[in-house]
C-alpha cells in the first residue's frame, strides 16, 4: 500500500471507527482490523499534526454549535434579557448597542471589570447598559444583591452598586448596611425593603434566565446577541461593541 493512499485510508478508518455502529465492524476479520489499526497508528506517529488539526477542527465545530445554541436561547428570551422592567439601566437608554452584564458583587473579575465598563459606556455615549444581579458566590452575595435592588426605592441603586464594588473588605450583612449608610441611603428603610418578596422573586428569575442561557459564572456579557463570558477591559468591550455594530 503506497503512502499516497494513507491519508484517505486514515480518514475513512477514523470516520468508521468513530461514527460507525459496533455491529458494522463485523465486516472485518481480526487480521484486517489489526492491519487498519497499525496503518492508523504508524501514520499518526509519523504525522502528529493530523491529530492536532483534527482536534482543532472538532473544537471549532463544538464552539460553533455552542454559539448557535446560545444564540437561539438569547433570541427566545429576548424580552427577559432586554426588557425586564426590574433591571437597572445605565448609559444611553436609546443607545444603538446594548451591553447586558450578569455579575456578582463578590466576584473579583466583576470588580476588575466595573470601572472599565463604566468608563467605556460613558466615553462611547451610544451604549445602553443593563445590569443583572446574579449572586452565585454565597449568602453575602445574595444579601448584597438584595440591598442593591432595594436601593432602587430610594433612587440609590447606582450609588449602592458602586459602593459595593469599591468596598475593600469582606462582605457580610453588617458591612453591607455600613456601605449603604456611606452611600447616603437610609439603612433602616433599606433593610426593610430588602425583605420584599418581589426582590426574592426577581433574583429567582435571574437564576432561571442564566441557567437557560448556559451562564454559570460571572461576569458574563451579552452584546449583539452574543454571549461573552469572563472579565472585560476597554479593548475587549470595544471588540464586543464593534462586532455588534458590524464594524
Amino acid at each position: 500500500m503506497t503512502g499516497r493512499f494513507l491519508p484517505a485510508l486514515l480518514a475513512v478508518a477514523l470516520s468508521f471507527a468513530l461514527a460507525a455502529p459496533a455491529h458494522a465492524q463485523d465486516g472485518f476479520d481480526a487480521k484486517e482490523k489489526a492491519e487498519i489499526e497499525k496503518i492508523i497508528h504508524d501514520y499518526l506517529v509519523e504525522n502528529p499534526e493530523v491529530l492536532v488539526k483534527a482536534f482543532d477542527t472538532l473544537e471549532r465545530r463544538q464552539q460553533a454549535a455552542e454559539l448557535a445554541k446560545t444564540g437561539a436561547a438569547i433570541e427566545q428570551r429576548h424580552d427577559a434579557i432586554y426588557a425586564n422592567p426590574h433591571d437597572f439601566v445605565a448609559g444611553n437608554p436609546e443607545g444603538d448597542v446594548t451591553i447586558v452584564e450578569f455579575f456578582d458583587y463578590q466576584c473579583g473579575y466583576c470588580k476588575r471589570s466595573f470601572q472599565p465598563l463604566m468608563d467605556f459606556v460613558q466615553k462611547d455615549g451610544n451604549v445602553k447598559l443593563i445590569l443583572k444581579e446574579f449572586p452565585i458566590l454565597g449568602p453575602a452575595s445574595l444579601v448584597a444583591t438584595k440591598a442593591a435592588m432595594a436601593a432602587k426605592k430610594q433612587d440609590g441603586y447606582m450609588a449602592m452598586h458602586r459602593a459595593l464594588y469599591e468596598h475593600k473588605g469582606e462582605l457580610d450583612e453588617q458591612a453591607i448596611m455600613e456601605i449603604a449608610e456611606e452611600a447616603g441611603l437610609d439603612a433602616e428603610k433599606l433593610a426593610k425593603d430588602m425583605n420584599d418578596p418581589a426582590i426574592a422573586d426577581m433574583v429567582s428569575q435571574q437564576y432561571d434566565l442564566a441557567e437557560a442561557l448556559g451562564i454559570d459564572g460571572t461576569p458574563a456579557f451579552i452584546v449583539g446577541g452574543t454571549l461573552y463570558p469572563g472579565a472585560a477591559d476597554e479593548e475587549r468591550l470595544q471588540h464586543m461593541v464593534d462586532t455588534a455594530r458590524g464594524s
